[in-house]
């Protein structure tokens, strides 16, 4: 997964228009809240970050 930066716009654009907070997101994938936000802000790249994304979206259904 070269380019991971559309993937995670578009989770966080299904975490607002669902109303999610990231913080309950982080609690439903067992992941630090803080992490978590650093991945889905572009702050943390690599493998274990894009696996968490990989299973965020399967959590969430996001296709």
């Amino acid at each position: 997964m070269p380019e991971t930066q559309a993937l995670r716009k578009k989770i966080l654009t299904h975490l607002k228009e669902k109303n999610i907070p990231q913080n309950h997101l982080a609690m439903l994938i067992d992941e630090n809240y803080k992490y978590l936000n650093d991945i889905l802000n572009g702050k943390k790249t690599g493998p274990k970050a894009n696996e968490i994304l990989l299973t965020i979206v399967k959590v969430l259904g996001i296709k």
